[in-house]
């Protein structure tokens, strides 16, 4: 009997079992104090009727756990998400009892199934695109347990892995119109796939670029629909629109350091040089998508995949502000690559993740923040240590962190624009002949000895 669930564990069907189960073990006590403490007073008030963009929200009691004293602003995404955890509230309200772990295992629960749902996109995206199905299933067990997924969708609560999720199936859909629908939606969530329709409206060819429409007027028909029907006025979501669009500093690049105290008044005095940063990203990636359709014409899903990664990671570097839950769009794609194309980019990929593992756990104070929701306190011991003398080494920390994956995405910049060039990486090159540095780091990768 041991040795069937055993078995059962290693199906598809098992492995995603599991990363649910392992996601869910998580889901109802842990949190990040400011988004995840967003989306509960979001889902409060929005219930009963709030306009998200026009309005600060002050603690809901018996359930808000940081910021207790602070009334927090609106969320920064287009209408449908405060509309889903406004949806969800109302499900906990008319549940029996009014336990707040309830609300925030409800909360979690989108996060937690696009995750999942994002790990058997993968599963299927490496078997149509060439890759044989126990590499397939390799590739769903390691989605299923890495932890940098499950902490990003299980733990802090962001719901990037529907967004990526969307786009996953997108890629793999058979319907260009039903395709384009889908990109739409995960638009209307986050605007990050905004980055892929230049690409794709070069791509297209004859009357099917007028496909690519559809993933623009998806979320706005969606959005004044929204706003229409909720009677909520505009003022706030332009504002909130020109807030996200620009994006808000800081994050895994070398955007901090340019923020940095010591700099700062330079690139002030410098009239304009913040504002025009924020927005170098519409032409950067807009010029990457040209240079790849340019790059690799042939509409394979190598090719594909190439274009995708290049275009992902040019708006990293150009991005004013990457954030943790961004490297979710990279990483599936990053993983695909490697298993069925690029196998000698594999010390390239563990270092992306190391390097985003890393800045995610100092810059969240090795998740002590995140207990949160069990325990208020420890919100304030995390927040306490920040502003302590010693939080100038975290800030330092941070730095270094963030010089050096901004050297690491312009090798990734340069690798996936020209495939044939020396992979070895940049960052591990002066430390190549010592013996810790070992092709042992990746679990799971079809062809390791």
């Amino acid at each position: 009997m041991g040795r069937h669930r055993l078995e059962f564990l290693t199906t598809p069907t098992g492995l995603l079992l599991l990363g649910l189960l392992v996601r869910e073990a998580f889901s109802f006590w842990t949190g990040h104090p400011y988004d995840f403490e967003l989306w509960i007073r979001n889902g409060y008030f929005v219930s009963q009727g709030a306009n998200p963009y026009s309005a600060f929200l002050p603690p809901v009691p018996g359930l808000s756990f940081s910021y207790l004293n602070e009334k927090l602003p609106g969320v920064g995404y287009l209408p449908a998400w405060p509309l889903v955890v406004a949806g969800l509230y109302r499900l906990y309200s008319v549940l029996p009892g009014t336990n707040r772990f309830v609300l925030y295992f409800l909360i979690k629960q989108p996060s937690i199934l696009g995750d999942v749902v994002l790990g058997f996109l993968v599963f299927r995206a490496i078997s149509r695109w060439g890759g044989d199905r126990r590499t397939a299933t390799l590739g769903l067990r390691f989605w299923m347990t890495f932890p940098y997924p499950i902490l990003i969708s299980a733990v802090w609560g962001q719901f990037d892995g529907i967004v990526a999720a969307l786009f996953f199936a997108f890629l793999l859909s058979t319907r260009r119109a039903r395709g384009y629908v889908s990109l739409g939606l995960g638009i209307l969530l986050k605007w990050l796939p905004l980055i892929y329709v230049p690409l794709y409206a070069i791509r297209e060819r004859g009357p099917r670029r007028l496909l690519v429409a559809f993933a623009v007027l998806v979320p706005l028909l969606l959005t004044v629909s929204i706003m229409g029907l909720m009677g909520w006025d505009y003022l706030g979501i332009t504002a909130m629109s020109q807030s996200a669009s620009h994006g808000g500093g800081g994050g895994l690049t070398y955007v901090n350091i340019l923020q940095a105290p010591a700099l700062a008044p330079l690139f002030a005095s410098l009239g304009g040089f913040y504002f025009l940063m924020g927005y170098l990203w519409v032409p950067a990636t807009a010029l990457a998508g040209f240079v790849a359709r340019r790059r690799f014409s042939e509409p394979s899903p190598e090719n594909v995949v190439q274009s995708l990664l290049l275009v992902t990671t040019v708006f990293f570097l150009t991005r004013w502000g990457v954030y943790e839950q961004y490297l979710v769009y990279l990483l599936p794609l990053f993983y695909i690559d490697l298993v069925i194309w690029h196998p000698g980019r594999r010390s390239l990929w563990v270092i992306t993740w190391i390097l985003g593992l890393t800045y995610l756990l100092v810059n969240n104070d090795l998740l002590v923040r995140f207990f949160g929701p069990i325990d208020s306190r420890a919100v304030d011991v995390a927040y306490a240590f920040d502003q302590s003398d010693l939080g100038s080494i975290r800030v330092w920390a941070l730095y270094v962190i963030e010089a050096l994956f901004t050297i690491h995405l312009v090798q990734l910049v340069c690798t996936f624009f020209n495939p044939v060039r020396d992979t070895r990486p940049w960052l591990i090159r002066p430390f190549m002949r010592l013996p810790f540095i070992s092709r042992r780091i990746l679990p799971d990768v079809p062809g390791d000895p």
